[in-house]
């Protein structure tokens, strides 16, 4: 293993000499100018025009293509054939994670986690509480989905044990900002994981280990700093809203999941990805043994058995009918199309920037500039959070121009830069963040109040995951 690692670092350090060493050119320079204004463009049909990131990904990539010299004939084909990889090897994982968030909302296993876990603490350790639930049901849920689901839920708790609601409210947002910036099977961390070409399940372990700590600083720690310092109301509306859906009915289960299988279901398909890390990293088991969680490991595979899992957990193992089941089943699909369509515009534009020849001028730049990749990898990612607004589209943007940069890294230092890109992709939310209004009015604050938590805790969130990544770095690569 060691002799691996010592091939994999000589391997990165002659790619980075040929980089330094090559001579530049006024070409170079030019492809440089295109990743600029191609960037521009997005933010600009995004942040002013207000058009769609598919769109808006789409032109950039045609900007890239038209600018760096493409055929005019290939233009459209590097968009349509990036926007088809990443779709087909990032997509399933997508739809899989969805239905298996859906099924737990609708069977009221987030009830479960919520009223077990904040019934086993004080009012003083409540916002740890809240932070390990919002970890938990991030797990298997987009950021915005699991925000709305969580919101109604922190907001009643607030009311209930009178309790400031930011206490309880940003630990929530910052759990589940945590994983959704570093663990997968969550959109942005794959297309990461894709573009690096990284192992998803040592990806998963070392994302755990830097989620751990970040989840502490950026939830109990940072609120405790930040809640007497910022005021804010619970609305009316919200908690008016939340009755309304809980009471009906129709939709309330006739049981709720017990905690233990809860956790059990939410918790399998990571397990199964981290046992076949585990085993590809130390060689623990050989033969038929390692066939079985090899493939009980593979992504795929892991989520497709937590959902057949959850039909019974979740599902019939509840008394629900299949009409319900299948009704849970296809409202599981809807949420999940816009990120599908951003997530394979993505691809497009990475395509284009690949077949360009933008990637190779970006490497010539970062080994005159001295510039290390994991650096480089966060700090391409968090420009492109802090111009376009959305982490997604930062992680799939910024993928595609340092992916082609990871040729020849070991299998620990291409899941370190896929985490670097998750870290810089949580950089600095603010207006330009659907999410940002979310949290503002859901939790009544003024936006000087929005900014002095949600993007305080977002930076801090990117630092503090930035600072895990690089001491990894030096514990196991050096």
């Amino acid at each position: 293993m060691m002799a691996a690692s010592a091939s994999s670092s000589t391997l990165a350090a002659q790619a980075a000499s040929r980089a330094a060493t090559a001579a530049w050119t006024g070409h170079d320079t030019w492809l440089l100018a295109v990743v600029g204004i191609s960037i521009a463009v997005v933010v600009v049909l995004i942040s002013w025009l207000r058009v769609h990131a598919f769109l808006a990904l789409m032109v950039g990539s045609f900007a890239v293509s038209l600018l760096s010299g493409e055929a005019v004939g290939k233009v459209a084909d590097s968009f349509a054939t990036g926007l088809g990889n990443i779709t087909g090897k990032v997509g399933i994982l997508i739809i899989l994670g969805a239905v298996l968030g859906r099924l737990m909302a609708d069977s009221g296993g987030i009830d479960q986690i919520v009223a077990t876990l904040t019934g086993a603490v004080g009012p003083r350790r409540l916002p740890w509480a809240v932070t390990l639930v919002a970890c938990l049901v991030g797990l298997s849920m987009f950021f915005e989905v699991g925000f709305v689901l969580l919101v109604p839920l922190v907001l009643q708790i607030a009311k209930r044990a009178d309790y400031p609601v930011l206490r309880v409210g940003i630990p929530a947002m910052a759990g589940l900002a945590t994983v959704h910036a570093l663990v997968p099977p969550h959109p942005g961390v794959l297309v990461a994981i894709t573009a690096v070409h990284a192992q998803i399940g040592l990806t998963l372990v070392y994302g755990l280990i830097v989620a751990v700590p970040c989840a502490i600083v950026v939830g109990p720690l940072f609120t405790a700093y930040a809640w007497p310092r910022v005021a804010a109301t619970i609305p009316e509306s919200a908690l008016a809203a939340f009755t309304t859906s809980t009471t009906a009915g129709d939709e309330a289960p006739r049981r709720l999941p017990r905690f233990s299988v809860t956790l059990a279901t939410v918790l399998l398909p990571i397990v199964l990805m981290m046992l076949k890390a585990g085993c590809d990293t130390f060689d623990l088991v050989h033969g038929t043994p390692y066939t079985v969680l090899e493939f009980l490991g593979t992504p795929v595979v892991a989520l497709l058995v937590a959902v057949l899992v959850a039909l019974g957990t979740f599902g019939y193992g509840l008394g629900f009918s299949r009409e319900r089941v299948r009704e849970s089943l296809s409202r599981s699909f809807p949420p999940i199309a816009g990120v599908l369509v951003i997530v394979g515009a993505g691809g497009g534009y990475s395509q284009a920037l690949t077949d360009s020849g933008v990637n190779s001028a970006i490497g010539r730049a970062a080994g005159h500039l001295h510039i290390p990749l994991l650096l480089l990898a966060w700090l391409v990612a968090a420009l492109m959070r802090t111009a376009t607004g959305s982490g997604t589209v930062a992680t799939v943007a910024a993928a595609g121009i340092v992916g082609p940069l990871a040729h020849g890294l070991g299998s620990t230092q291409a899941a370190l830069l896929a985490l670097s890109l998750g870290s810089g992709a949580a950089f600095l939310g603010h207006v330009n963040d659907a999410a940002f209004w979310m949290f503002k009015e859901y939790f009544g604050l003024s936006v000087g109040g929005t900014l002095r938590t949600w993007t305080v805790a977002h930076t801090l969130l990117s630092l503090t995951s930035l600072a895990g990544v690089l001491a990894l770095n030096a514990v196991l690569v050096g």
